[in-house]
């Protein structure tokens, strides 16, 4: 493990970015945080870099911001910037109608599809890093991070927006759907811990956890007072479950299960709402 650089966050005032950067202060691990209009960076020598900059929430309605971000910013530091290593921040989205979610297998995308836009521009970003020609780079897929955020992104945001604004979530997809979703404490904690090896390729940072749709609306419910409704016939999530094992066997760890962090998350949540 490569340590005596410090840990560069670009796009330190995202979601992930700005969790990260708490995580390795809280740490006393060397880290910097340039601002976002800061593009000193370019010209500089650098540390472990982690290209934290994207769009996920609004990709639909800003496309070309949205290659920017994944894309050609990171194509101005592969070609410019001087760095030890760099770790690109991807997501399982991904692997969205695949057959497998190793690392190694095959993806589906189609440009037809509008949806499609973000996993395409993601995987180029990945293509970019891998074969951008910097000897220590790798791609990190991150799975559904359940933590703070200013904009509603994963399902659960999404659900405790409608909630905090009719006191009621409507389901819309059947309540043993199912997805992979990671705290986000345990998701930084790993992500530091890659960044500053000397590994390279493909890893997923996922829980290896299914949680279904029954598991989340129980908890509102329970600690929100939300009343809950499921569509009729409403259709079930097909995601299979994330491999993990490239992963574990590489930066062995052990997630909270759902079930331990959610309500504390719920907790946190209602503080900053105010509710």
């Amino acid at each position: 493990m490569v340590v005596d650089q410090p840990i560069v966050i670009l796009g330190a005032s995202g979601f992930i970015g700005s969790h990260l950067l708490r995580y390795l202060q809280a740490q006393g691990i060397p880290c910097e945080a340039p601002a976002r209009e800061d593009t000193s960076w370019l010209r500089r020598r650098l540390g472990h870099v982690v290209y934290a900059i994207g769009l996920t929430a609004d990709f639909r309605i800003h496309p070309l911001e949205t290659v920017e971000a994944h894309v050609c910013l990171l194509r101005h530091l592969l070609a410019l910037g001087d760095f030890v290593s760099l770790t690109y921040l991807s997501s399982t989205r991904v692997y969205s109608g695949a057959a497998s979610t190793s690392e190694s297998g095959s993806l589906r995308v189609d440009p037809n599809n509008l949806s499609d836009l973000y996993n395409l521009s993601k995987l180029m970003g990945e293509s970019l890093c891998l074969h951008g020609g910097h000897p220590c780079a790798r791609v990190v897929r991150l799975s559904n991070i359940v933590g703070l955020r200013n904009d509603p992104d994963i399902f659960i945001d999404q659900l405790l927006d409608e909630g905090m604004r009719t006191g009621h979530v409507h389901l819309r997809t059947a309540l043993n759907s199912a997805k992979d979703y990671l705290w986000v404490e345990d998701a930084v904690a790993l992500l530091a811990r890659i960044a500053q090896s000397g590994c390279s390729g493909i890893f997923n940072v996922a829980s290896g956890e299914a949680v279904q749709n029954a598991q989340i609306v129980a908890a509102l419910q329970r600690e929100m007072g939300f009343s809950v409704s499921v569509s009729d016939a409403a259709p079930i999530w097909e995601f299979s479950e994330i491999d993990m094992r490239r992963t574990l066997a590489n930066f062995p760890f052990e997630p909270r299960r759902f079930d331990s962090y959610f309500p504390d998350f719920l907790r946190l949540y209602r503080r900053q709402k105010g509710f």
